[in-house]
Formats: C-alpha cells, structure tokens, sequence
C-alpha cells in the first residue's frame, strides 16, 4: 500500500509561543512573509482562513479546522488564484507551536492531497521561502527579500 502523501517542515525561532502565533494570524505580519499576502480569518472553528493579495484577489482559502492558540492551528488548504474548474481539492495545514527554552520548535505539516498534484508539486517547495520569512522577520523585526533566479519561481 503507498505511503501517503504528506510534507513536514520542522524549524527553529528564537521567539515565544505568543509572538509566533501572532506572526502567523496577523494580516500586517503575514504579508511581510507570505508571498505578500494577508491573513483573514475570525480564527473560530468552522470559519474561513484565507489569503489576499494586495491587489484583493484571493490567493488560497480554506476553513479552520482545529485551533488551540498559542500552540495548533488546523485548516484546510485550496489554491484559488486558479480557475474552479483547474483547483485542486482541499488538503490540510497544521501548524504545531512547541516552546524550547528561548526558541520554539515550529511544525508544519501539509497533508491530504489528492495524489500528486500541482498544489503538492507547488507547495513541496513554496512553504520553503514562507518558513524562512517567518524565522528571519521574527528574529531581525525584517522582511527576507529574496530575488529567484530568472525562470525561477517558489
């Protein structure tokens, strides 16, 4: 029977439990990170969890699925910058929050997909840049700028 399809990126901030939930749920903080889109979400069970551009256009949407702040948050995960009938299937994002003396151990698995997809093939190394974003922004206070390569996307 084949394994499922799952990806875990697993990094280490020098933050608190506090700071890096409001890094991942605040809409100023995320768009310094998240490929420049904002967060919104009631952050309620049941509710939407999306990301806007800054031209309004939605990016991804979704549905919290799970939340226990300062340390889970579930949701689900669409690409929707793609035409309906193009998008794949929901999978599933769960951030696990794990404080370690001065640092947090920060989890994120994404998992569910429908087989090997675009969104799986895309997100294997777009959550890279994110991750990294996230660490350098809390422990400098600045944005990571990355310039790609030419032909050369997250």
């Amino acid at each position: 029977m084949p394994q499922p399809l799952r990806h875990v990126y697993q990094l280490y901030i020098r933050t608190t439990p506090e700071q890096l939930w409001q890094a991942l749920t605040d809409p100023a903080l995320t768009k310094l990170y998240f490929y420049g889109s904002a967060i919104e979400s009631n952050l309620k069970p049941g509710g939407p969890l999306n990301r806007r551009r800054a031209d309004g256009s939605f990016m991804l949407e979704g549905e919290v699925l799970e939340i226990d702040p300062p340390r889970r948050l579930v949701h689900s995960f669409i690409v929707s910058h793609r035409k309906s009938e193009d998008r794949d299937p929901p999978s599933r994002v769960t951030w696990e929050i794990e404080p370690m003396g001065e640092v947090c151990r920060l989890t994120l698995t994404h998992e569910h997909y429908a087989g090997v997809t675009e969104t799986s093939r895309g997100t294997l190394t777009g959550w890279n840049p994110v991750l990294s974003g996230l660490k350098t922004l809390l422990e400098t206070g600045l944005p990571l700028e990355i310039t790609f390569p030419q032909g050369e996307e997250a």
